[in-house]
């Protein structure tokens, strides 16, 4: 999950003719197919000069994926990657494989994050002796100044406050995040009547993350590129970074998550064009209304203290979700199962059960795995609001369940 910046001016051009969202997700599952079959023919060599190529033709319309360079990535780092990658103008028909964990971890500076075993190594400077641009600048007060608020809440606590911020943390976390923009809108895995689409997207303008298109976009080159150098908040460049660094410094941010020529689906719809241009006054009237409703005592609960702890949560499945937890499913990346960032994001914190089957209206693939979110849309469903409800099947889930279920490294018993 991601939280997309304020603006997309600026950002890469050239990627007019970039794929639909069904054609890139095919395109990357057969290069990671080809690479892993390519790993393990070359299991015993120590080059990684070799490179395969390979011409993919999108199944739906017949589009052209490009050549797709895939070299021998048996001994290839993140840190190799990046310096590859941004050492030349980007090459945006290039699917880049996933980084090797192990060589990741022998890279010079690359430090285990706590508690895990992934390496990471910031490849920017995070606060100090770097630029800040003017949004860095107006981001990063907006940011003090909320978190700033939120630890004013402790002194003005009442009940009908926190209820407030229950019910907030609930519209906007679950029916906005978790349910429309990243479940409903980024991998259209259900589909509701589009009256209650708009109601659910509104839910997710409330949350302060971005208007629905720039979000959806950022979310769909984060799976494109998961966890390479081209991944918005790649856990590989540390917890901070993948958490909140990525936020702050748009310049770094704008050269991987380019336009919103991803998400064709939604910038034609009026109503989504308006809140990607009215964005900010949705976000003002929001508070302005809270502030009228409640006082400046609501305004710290259901504003600042909720936006930030939705915020954190959100955040925490960028981070905490690719570094902590255990893994059921072959995904060739980080991603992890989370029982308490599930707990709090409304079923998200199945992290590598989603990055199995990005498809799936449903996370928690087990009955222990708590989904609030699939919850919700299975009510749905029962009063007719719900339909194409996407799910895996069991054929599905064995053909990409590991054999042994991976925690933190360690192969234990499932």
């Amino acid at each position: 999950m991601v939280m997309s910046l304020a603006s997309t001016s600026g950002r890469i051009a050239g990627l007019g003719a970039a794929l639909p969202t069904k054609p890139r997700l095919a395109a990357r599952q057969t290069v990671q197919r080809l690479v892993r079959a390519q790993a393990a023919r070359n299991a015993d060599t120590k080059t990684n000069a070799a490179a395969v190529d390979v011409l993919t033709t999108a199944p739906s319309d017949g589009t052209a994926v490009g050549e797709i360079m895939v070299p021998e990535w048996a001994n290839m780092s993140y840190d190799a990657q990046y310096d590859d990658i941004f050492s030349k103008p980007l090459n945006l028909k290039k699917v880049t494989p996933k980084p090797d964990p192990k060589a990741q971890a022998q890279a010079p500076g690359a430090k285990a994050i706590p508690f895990s075993d992934v390496y990471g190594k910031p490849r920017t400077k995070l606060f100090f002796n770097r630029e800040f641009t003017a949004k860095d600048k107006i981001y990063l007060g907006y940011m003090a100044a909320v978190h700033l608020g939120a630890l004013l809440a402790p002194f003005t606590f009442s009940w009908s406050n926190f209820a407030m911020f229950m019910g907030m943390y609930f519209i906007t976390g679950c029916f906005g995040i978790t349910l429309s923009y990243h479940r409903q809108l980024t991998h259209r895995s259900f589909t509701t009547p589009k009256w209650l689409e708009y109601i659910f997207a509104y839910c997710g303008v409330m949350s302060v993350q971005g208007d629905p298109l720039e979000w959806v976009s950022c979310h769909r080159y984060h799976h494109l590129h998961c966890e390479t150098p081209l991944d918005p908040h790649s856990v590989y460049e540390g917890f901070w970074w993948s958490h909140m660094g990525w936020l702050l410094d748009d310049q770094a941010t704008q050269s991987r998550v380019f336009d919103t020529s991803n998400a064709k689906d939604m910038a034609n719809d009026p109503f989504y064009a308006h809140l990607n241009k009215h964005y900010t006054w949705h976000v003002v009237g929001q508070f302005l209304a809270i502030y009228l409703l409640g006082g400046f005592e609501a305004l710290i609960w259901a504003g600042c203290l909720r936006t930030v702890w939705v915020y954190h949560i959100t955040w925490f499945v960028n981070s905490a979700a690719h570094a902590w937890g255990y893994q059921d499913y072959e995904t060739g990346d980080q991603s992890r199962n989370n029982w308490w960032v599930g707990l709090l994001g409304f079923g998200e914190g199945w992290h590598n059960n989603h990055h199995a089957f990005e498809f799936s209206a449903r996370h928690g693939l087990e009955d222990y795995q708590w989904d609030m979110t699939w919850v919700v849309i299975q009510q749905l469903q029962k009063w007719g609001l719900a339909s194409n409800v996407k799910l895996p099947s069991d054929k599905q889930k064995e053909r990409l369940r590991l054999p042994k279920r991976t925690w933190e490294g360690a192969a234990i018993k499932a």
